[in-house]
């Protein structure tokens, strides 16, 4: 097959390689370059992948690799023809695609030009209060501060103490002073699997960890200081900006339900003042 692709690929890259080797149309000259049953390839659809500039082996190979691909996916579709199960409505399958097709990017369009995405604090906030019931964590969630630092610096002792106070100012200057390693992002939410990942494995487990809590644990020649500033539990109720983001897509979803409903609603509606369709009664 691929001796033969290739025999065809020759006079076809010497036919693309001339002035008005791109000009070739269906009503004029379109050689068929290929035919698999009663479907045709024409040199028109093999021209449209070879761009100028490109060299005669790379277009070989894209034409090459373009004909063997074309022919292989109408032979399974001739095949599949002929195996059409008996209760298949070929026509209704495809006027159901069709159909689904156009109301698809049809309401995607509507939605891109006419969904309000403008929401306040207060709306979201409302939200949270009617219904952060539902979305209680499966998993402890919790901030914190990492460190890791070389055992043979000085002041480890004053890490750990300023760590231990409410005021984080002392302590972050030290750990950007000191660690060769930290994470000092405190309004990032993470998990244990987080906290694994950025500490040697086994260090610290997820029974060890409370709200406030301090750790200081050395692994080869480095220490590793952590402080949990706040943590939740697992069944508890997340606090507000850990689902502020689902808040807000479940906002923005439910004003595209709505606003389509709307939109169907009155075009029914406008369809009976119209006098667009009409229903018939069986006799």
């Amino acid at each position: 097959m691929k001796a033969y692709i290739a025999f065809l690929v020759l006079p076809l890259l010497f036919l693309f390689s001339c002035k008005d080797g791109f000009n070739f149309n269906r009503d004029t000259k379109d050689p068929i370059i290929a035919k698999v049953g009663e479907k045709n390839l024409f040199k028109s659809q093999i021209a449209e992948l070879i761009h100028p500039g490109t060299s005669p082996t790379d277009s070989a190979a894209i034409v090459d690799g373009y004909i063997e691909n074309w022919i292989r996916e109408n032979l399974m579709i001739l095949e599949a023809e002929k195996n059409v199960a008996a209760d298949i409505n070929l026509n209704k399958l495809v006027d159901d695609y069709r159909s689904s097709l156009l109301v698809y990017n049809f309401e995607k369009r509507l939605v891109d030009q006419m969904l309000d995405t403008v929401i306040t604090m207060d709306e979201k906030r409302d939200y949270y209060e009617s219904f952060k019931n539902q979305y209680l964590l499966s998993h402890p969630i919790f901030k914190c501060v990492i460190a890791k630092v070389s055992s043979k610096a000085s002041g480890l002792k004053d890490i750990k103490n300023a760590l231990g106070k409410a005021d984080m100012t002392e302590s972050i200057f030290l750990i950007k002073e000191k660690a060769v390693y930290h994470h000092l992002d405190t309004a990032k939410w993470m998990t244990i699997e987080d906290l694994e990942s950025l500490l040697p494995k086994g260090m610290i487990e997820i029974s060890e960890l409370s709200g406030g809590k301090v750790f200081q644990k050395k692994e080869k020649d480095y220490e590793y200081f952590v402080k949990i500033i706040t943590y939740y539990d697992e069944k508890r109720i997340p606090p507000f900006d850990y689902i502020e983001g689902k808040i807000i897509k479940t906002i923005l979803s439910e004003r595209k339900i709505e606003l389509l409903k709307k939109y169907r609603q009155d075009l029914y509606d406008q369809g009976i003042s119209d006098q667009k369709f009409e229903v018939f009664k069986p006799e």
